[in-house]
């Protein structure tokens, strides 16, 4: 498990927050709920170069276990994956995450481009890349979160998340 979470945190944006001395300027953070969130959910569709949609969520463990999380369901895509970006020789390779994604408590998991991200194939109908859509995702004991993910046409509209500093609309 100790390798998987540093292969996570490596390729990933996994940002712990103290359960005590939490910003005040952090927001969310200091006064969220002890549960898991989702902070961000953004599809970005794409272009016509055939690529699958991505998709990008930052998710809050505000509690004080890890967690993982197993799957994510989608309304509008048929195929959902978990990937991961392996730096090796030449070029960065995107790889399936094997097993469950950790997501350590009082932390928080960002998506990106370069790290963790979902890969959505299958789209349920020829508009399905073009509406905001419905997620589930599945953690370990079962626990289940529904979000709505918006839509966004470039890499550029995606949300940067900064605590303390606000969201800005590129990333």
């Amino acid at each position: 498990m100790r390798l998987s979470f540093l292969a996570i945190a490596a390729s990933g944006a996994l940002l712990a927050v103290p359960a005590e001395g939490a910003s005040e300027s952090q927001p969310g953070h200091a006064i969220s709920p002890q549960n898991l969130s989702v902070e961000h959910a953004e599809i970005l569709v794409p272009g016509r170069d055939g690529a699958a949609a991505e998709g990008y969520l930052t998710i809050w463990n505000g509690t004080v276990s890890q967690t993982g999380l197993i799957e994510v369901r989608s309304t509008t895509f048929a195929r959902v994956s978990i990937l991961r970006t392996e730096f090796r020789e030449g070029e960065p390779k995107a790889l399936p995450v094997e097993g469950v994604l950790p997501i350590p408590g009082r932390a928080e998991l960002r998506m990106r481009h370069d790290g963790v991200r979902l890969m959505m194939e299958e789209p349920i109908s020829a508009s399905a890349q073009q509406i905001a859509g419905g997620l589930t995702l599945v953690f370990e004991g079962g626990q289940e979160v529904n979000v709505v993910a918006d839509v966004v046409p470039t890499r550029a509209a995606l949300t940067r998340h900064h605590h303390g500093e606000g969201d800005v609309g590129a990333n």
